[in-house]
Order: C-alpha cells, then structure tokens, then sequence
C-alpha cells in the first residue's frame, strides 16, 4: 500500500496565516488540554494547496448574497431553483481550470469537500450536470462525441447519467429500455414499453438537464446486443420544453437532497441519430452489424460499467464529510453542555466526561479520521489511474482497475453505515436540541442515508467484493504482488500458519497495541474468507447451482467477510499513516486513534473471533476494557481534534456547534428570529372559536 507523506514544509506562522483563531468562549478550557498543534494536524490529509483553495471558494460562497442560508425550509420548488443558481455561480468563477487539474488532482477532491460541507445537493448537482456526464462521453465515446463536452464545458447544455429504471436497478442486465437501429435510416429508436422502464432517480433531469446518458439495449438485426451508453438530447437548451417523444419529469420531494431535481424519463419510439451511440466499446456500423474490440461480450459489459467506480470511490467522501460534520457539532455541544454534578462539585459537569457519552462519540471521531485519510488518498489514486487510461495505461493498470473496483465496493458501503450510525448517535448525545433542525444534524442524516443505496445498494455491492476474494482464495499460495497492487490482499501472506495462532495477549496495553491490533484483523480477514469459501463448496456439493449456493452463504459469511476486508485496509492505511506523520505530537495522537479505532473495529467482531477460536476467555473483556482507556485517552484532546477538522461556521451553520461555543446564545437567537415565532398566526380566530365551541358541544 502506497501512503502519501504530506512534507510540512510550512512554518506554524504561515499555518495561523491560512488558519484563522477561533474565538474565545466556553470551548478554551478544553481546547488548552491538547498535547499538539491542531492546524498541524491538518495537514494529515490536507496540503497548504488544497487548504488555500478550499479558503477561496469558502470565502467567496460566505460573501456572496446567494449563499446566504436560511431559517426556514424552502418549498421544493424554491430549493431546486436555488441550488440551480448557486450551481451556475459557482461554474461561471471556475475555480478549477483544467491546467490546475493536471498540476495538482488533489484540487478535484478538495473543491468538492468545499461545496459539500456547505450545501451536499449544490456539490452534488456540479458533479452530475458536468463531471459525471462528460466522464462518461470521455471513457465510451469517440472524438465525433466531444462536441458534447466543450457545449457542456461553457454550459451550452447540461448532462445527467439515466441507468436506473423504475423496475430494476441493481440488475443492470435486466433493464428494458431499448435503443433499435434501423439500418435504412441510420438512425436508433429509443423506447420505453411502459413506466417500469421508465429511467428514474435520475439525478439534475427533473428540471433542468438538457442531455442525457441513456443505457440501454441496443437492438439490430433482431438481437439484443446487451446494455449500450447514448448521449439523448432530452430538452431544448433554449426553451427547457421536452422534444417530441420524450417525456419527462420530476420525481418529487425526497427524504434528503431536495435541492437536486430528480427525474425520470420515458421515450415513445424517439428516433436519435446512429452518432447519439457512445460506441467506443462496441456498437453496430451502418449495416447494423455488431462491432465491439472485446471478444469476450462479458468484457465488454464490465469495460462499460467500470467507468462507473468513480461513483463509489466518491461516495466515500461524501460520507466522510456528513460524518465530519456531525461529529464536530456533537463534540462541541458535549464540551458546552453541563448536566448533573459529583457530591460536594461547585458546578455541573459538561457531558463530555461522562463515559457513556464518550464511548458513543469518540470511536466516530477516530473512525472520522480514518475515514478521512482513505477517502483522500483513495480519490487522488482514482484520478491517478482514470488519467494513467486515458494517456494509454501501464502495465498494472488492469489489475489495480479490478483491485480497486472489488476495494471501493467493500469500502462505500462501510463508509457510508458509519457514517449513518455515527451521526444517529451524535443527534441522540445531543439530546432534545439535537432534535432541532437548527442544529443541522437531521439534514446530514437524511441526506447521508441515500449513500446507503446509490451507485449500488450496500449490501448488493459487497457481493462484488466477496465473489472477487473467493476467486483469490482458490489460489492464495500463488498471490503475487502484480494481483494486489493496493495490497489489499496482503493478508494471505502464510495464511494457512496464520489461521493456525491463538490469540497471545492478555493485558489491557497489548490490546492497545496498533502492531496487535493490525494482526488481529489479517486473522480474522483470512478467517471469515476460509469460512465463506468452504460453505460455498459445501452447498455446491450438496448440489446447489453457484447462483444459489453464493447466495445463501451471505449472512454471517459473504457480506461479514466483505466488510472486515475492507476495514482491514483502511486500519491498516491508518496506522501507516500516522506512523509516517513528521509532527511527533500530531503522531502520537493518531497512533492514540488508531488504538481507539483498532478496538473499536475489533469490538464489533468478537462473537466472530470467538467462534474462530482467536480469542478465548477473558480476552473479550480485555477488548472492551482497552476501548474505554483508550476513550479516555483521547479527552483531554477531542476539542483540538474536531478543530482540525471543521469547516468555518458558515458552513457548518449549526446553533450547537459553531466554534466560539455560545450554543445558548445561538439557540436563542434563532428562536426568537424564527420567522414568525412570536407573532400571532393567521389562523388564531380558529383557536378561539374552537377553545368557545367545543365545550359547548361535550
């Protein structure tokens, strides 16, 4: 595994001079505890580049009256048309020019944390209107395509990706739109044979989009040629009125993410040009034979949807973000918030010290951390092999292409539940003001809660991960480095030794131990691999087909081995790179999260580790008793660390967890500024005729 070293080749002046002071307040108690510099720790994940881009764009939403938030929800309405036009704003300052891209790639990531952590439909609707459209006219088009991204690229037309149908979404093999060439007129007819092949969820087309990649069957010559990409005119750039034989519209108010118009799309025998086919891995020629450079049809369909991976390895940052977000709040608010008090105690205590509070937020501060520092690197690597494709790859550009692909569909999913149970616990360890939309987490819960199902539902994408590990362990003597590039499969170093060892520590600081830890996780990877493999032969031997036998070896075994292999890596990254920080002070704190996050992982998959046999008697207890010291340990530098961790208050817009930590004041002061909180409604003439009638009538 490759750890980028961040060089601190920065002074801590010209650190406070990107990094502002936070305001005095009721935070500086704790904030005196930590044992490092937190604008250094920054830079564990983040370079003085990304730290000063991010800045500029932050600094330009905060003083731009469009960016201004409000108290009140908006009507959909209003929410999609405003999204649209902070979108538009940002687009036209084009804060990322290509040339900075090709300088500096980390700048793609960070200018999409910027948008995130103020507004997640703004950041989302940029990527879907012009990143991901062109991505795809990019990686299956031909140059006769590209007209579509320089008209997308001045904005001439806005894109959206349509795969899902109403009917099916996982199985993308199932879908029944069709695309039929009609060789006489060199033309496709696009259809929709009902509203369960309607596209849908399609994100930007509600309104808005212009263009769209469409997937569908292509069909020539009476055979279907399997799922095809086609970039399908869909409105009129100038008017937004639907072409003839379109039909399309927008889906509604959803759970989260109401600033995105999502839409769905229905096509009646829409006749599109034979160039609207994306055709560079296969499509017919004018005849309307079938041409692909892939013998293999299977190849072919898998090529296709690969371009699809930049969508998990995204979604990685994304729940990072929602996550870093809520834990700053809550840690703030429990820094703030005094509740009951010790005999004898002069005042109450914050709730932070309490250990129940600690041990709901802290392993989600340490997990935030990890998180953080993987979806970096792991978005810089996808930008690094999506450009090594494009200039002609190399080669080990096929086997860190399905390394990857296995990799970010184990870790999307781990990433995105943390997430979602993370920030349950910070609402709930933030009581009933928690509950207040003011305190900004019930929008990250909801819109978080849609990486749980998009670009592949959780646990359907791990299936991806777990088919390619029980193919590998057929072979596990014969691994080599040129299989794992990432080194994800690392653990089969000596696996059958390994799955022979017992568990040897029994004190609380070998538990604590990161070295310990790491070993106890490659055991149990190796293990949960032998045991989903060997149930697999099992059922096949009692005569199950492969279909069903992978699919009852899924609880307990397929989906559990999914998740510690992709844990297993993202500890491991974790460790190296704290263990390569050049800060001492910095390091030796996230070696401390590295512990809280090693036993934190390692507490959930006890029952696991004993039905192995790795661990025996009261080794369990140890596990539990080495996560509480470690909580402990971490206290006395949590504020610090959620500093380095939180956007400027504008963006975090929260009445809890803005950083001067006058969470009262802040509360009263959007109370009584409410719109309408303290004026009499419209309607009070029904309250008083009902409060004089109703009486009379018992």
């Amino acid at each position: 595994m490759d750890v980028t070293v961040r060089k601190q080749r920065v002074t801590d002046e010209e650190l406070m001079e990107l990094i502002p002071d936070l305001p005095e307040g009721p935070l500086d108690n704790y904030r005196k505890q930590a044992s490092f510099n937190w604008r250094r720790m920054k830079l564990a994940y983040d370079s003085v580049d990304t730290i000063k881009f991010k800045n500029e764009m932050w600094n330009f939403m905060e003083n731009h009256p469009l960016f201004k938030h409000t108290e009140a929800t908006r009507v959909l309405d209003d929410e999609r048309h405003i999204t649209t036009k902070r979108m538009y704003t940002i687009f036209n300052e084009n804060f990322l020019p290509y040339e900075k891209i090709v300088i500096d790639p980390s700048l793609l990531q960070a200018e999409s944390e910027a948008m995130f952590m103020f507004d997640s439909s703004l950041a989302v609707k940029v990527s879907l209107t012009f990143r991901m459209f062109t991505n795809a006219i990019q990686g299956n088009g031909k140059p006769h395509h590209y007209h579509f991204i320089d008209d997308a690229a001045k904005a001439k037309i806005g894109g959206c990706f349509a795969l899902t149908e109403v009917s099916h979404g996982s199985n993308a093999k199932g879908m029944r739109t069709t695309a039929t060439y009609i060789p006489e007129k060199k033309q496709f007819i696009m259809h929709s044979a009902d509203f369960e092949a309607a596209k849908f969820w399609v994100g930007a087309l509600g309104k808005c989009a212009t263009h769209a990649i469409v997937y569908a069957m292509l069909v020539s010559k009476g055979k279907n040629h399997g799922l095809h990409t086609f970039v399908v005119p869909i409105r009129d750039p100038k008017t937004l009125k639907p072409y003839p034989g379109v039909i399309v519209g927008d889906i509604g108010e959803k759970v989260g993410l109401n600033g995105i118009d999502n839409g769905f799309v229905m096509f009646n025998n829409y006749h599109l040009p034979k160039e609207a086919a994306l055709d560079k891995l296969g499509g017919v020629d004018d005849n309307g034979d079938y041409r692909t450079p892939f013998r293999d049809p299977s190849k072919r369909f898998g090529a296709a949807l690969g371009i699809l991976s930049g969508g998990r390895v995204h979604i990685t940052s994304i729940s990072t973000c929602y996550l870093l977000k809520a834990i700053v709040i809550a840690m703030r608010y429990s820094a703030v918030r005094k509740q009951f008090a010790a005999e004898n105690a002069t005042e109450e205590t914050p709730v932070l010290e309490y250990q129940q509070q600690q041990i709901r937020l802290f392993p989600y501060l340490a997990a935030t951390y990890a998180m953080k520092i993987f979806s970096v690197w792991l978005s810089q690597l996808h930008i690094s092999i999506t450009i090594s494709n494009m200039t002609g790859g190399d080669d080990k550009s096929a086997e860190r292409g399905i390394e990857l692909h296995a990799l970010s569909s184990a870790v999307k999913p781990i990433f995105g539940w943390t997430a979602r149970d993370g920030i349950q616990n910070c609402r709930e360890c933030c009581g009933g003001h928690g509950y207040l939309k003011a305190a900004a987490l019930g929008d990250l819960r909801n819109d978080n809660d849609a990486n749980c199902t998009y670009e592949g539902e959780n646990s359907l994408l791990l299936q991806q991960t777990s088919n390619w590990l029980l193919n590998v362990w057929s072979r596990r003597a014969k691994i080599t480095e040129a299989d794992s590039p990432l080194g994800s499969l690392a653990f089969l170093e000596n696996v059958d030794k390994l799955l022979s060892e017992k568990c040897p520590w029994n004190t609380e600081k070998e538990f604590l131990n990161p070295d310990n830890l790491i070993h106890m996780y490659k055991w149990l990877t190796a293990y949960v691999l032998k045991m989903t493999a060997e149930k697999v032969d099992k059922l096949k031997s009692e005569g199950k087909s492969n279909f069903w036998a992978k699919n009852d070896s899924q609880s307990f075994n397929a989906v559990t081995l999914s998740v510690v292999y992709g844990e297993n890596y993202v500890l491991n990254h974790f460790y190296k790179t704290a263990l390569a920080f050049e800060d001492p002070n910095c390091a030796n704190v996230l070696l401390t999260l590295v512990s809280l996050y090693g036993t934190f992982l390692i507490e959930k998959h006890l029952a696991t580790l004993y039905i192995g046999g790795y661990v025996r008697g009261a080794q369990g207890a140890l596990v539990r008793a080495a996560l509480l010291r470690c909580c402990g340990r971490v206290a006395p530098e949590a504020l610090a660390l959620v500093d380095a961790l939180a956007p400027p208050d504008f963006c975090l817009n929260s009445v809890l967890g803005m950083s001067d930590g006058q969470v009262y004041q802040h509360i009263q002061s959007n109370v009584m500024t409410y719109p309408g909180a303290m004026t009499r409604p419209e309607w009070w003439r029904d309250v008083v005729y009902w409060q004089s009638y109703a009486p009379s009538k018992l």
